[in-house]
């Protein structure tokens, strides 16, 4: 029994000696481990770091400026047919006034996605450069003019703001149209009508609702990662220059 206590009594005074020499080294290792107060009081606040660039998804907003191009050019379409008929009715036209109205309400549409555009662009830091980079790549001689042509900045900005407003150049020449319904006139009233009637030129012009569309439609296919084909490119042209132009593409 004594022998037993005696040999207790050792093993805890080895495991107190041991105890007593570990004791610098965890200090040193829980040191070790602690954040430096030089350190942390250099460090940046969280609040001071620079914001990551949003990345940009292209979502809905290229789509909904291509589509509404199409279906633009296809109601243009429908007016030149009915400007070729020689009598008209209420009949021929009111299909076609649905269409206008349709293009007329979906501006609004177009709009807010080329507002979302301008956000997400400067978001990005993609905006200053944005015209350098539309034509960048694009190989096609005729192609890379034709969008060096245009300042797509200011044609978004202004676009952003103001497009809701310009639905009178869609009914405009579907009103002029009315004004030959025959149902409406008859005898001499009618020969009047038809002699004194000019048939409305073809949009084709620079400042027109067509070219503005078709051209932020290229711009809506680059954003994409699209590129556009020669046809694309041919009917926007068609948009932006008098009938009877040339088109390079």
């Amino acid at each position: 029994m004594i022998k037993s206590r005696f040999t207790c009594l050792k093993v805890s005074a080895v495991v107190a000696v041991l105890a007593i020499a570990l004791i610098p080294f965890l200090r040193t290792s829980t040191a070790k481990n602690q954040v430096s107060p030089v350190t942390t009081a250099h460090a940046k606040p969280l609040a001071t770091l620079r914001p990551q660039k949003e990345i940009v998804v292209w979502a809905n907003e290229p789509r909904a400026i291509s589509r509404y191009f199409d279906d633009l050019v296809a109601y243009e379409k429908e007016l030149e047919k009915l400007s070729e008929r020689k009598s008209l009715e209420n009949i021929h036209i009111n299909p076609v006034q649905l269409k206008a109205d349709n293009l007329k309400s979906r501006l609004s549409e177009v709009q807010n996605a080329l507002r979302e555009i301008v956000r997400k662009l400067k978001a990005a830091d993609q905006w200053n450069d944005l015209n350098t980079t539309v034509a960048a790549g694009v190989t096609d001689a005729n192609q890379k003019s034709f969008l060096q042509q245009t300042d797509f900045k200011r044609l978004l900005e202004d676009s952003s703001t103001s497009l809701s407003s310009r639905g009178k150049e869609i009914s405009a020449p579907l009103d002029n149209l009315r004004k030959r319904l025959t149902s409406r006139y008859s005898g001499s009233e009618l020969q009047f009508m038809r002699a004194g009637y000019a048939v409305p030129e073809p949009v084709g012009s620079p400042d027109s609702l067509g070219c503005t569309i078709g051209k932020l439609g290229l711009l809506a296919i680059k954003l994409a990662g699209g590129t556009p084909t020669n046809a694309v490119y041919d009917a926007v042209f068609h948009q932006c220059w008098p009938a009877g132009a040339v088109s390079p593409f």
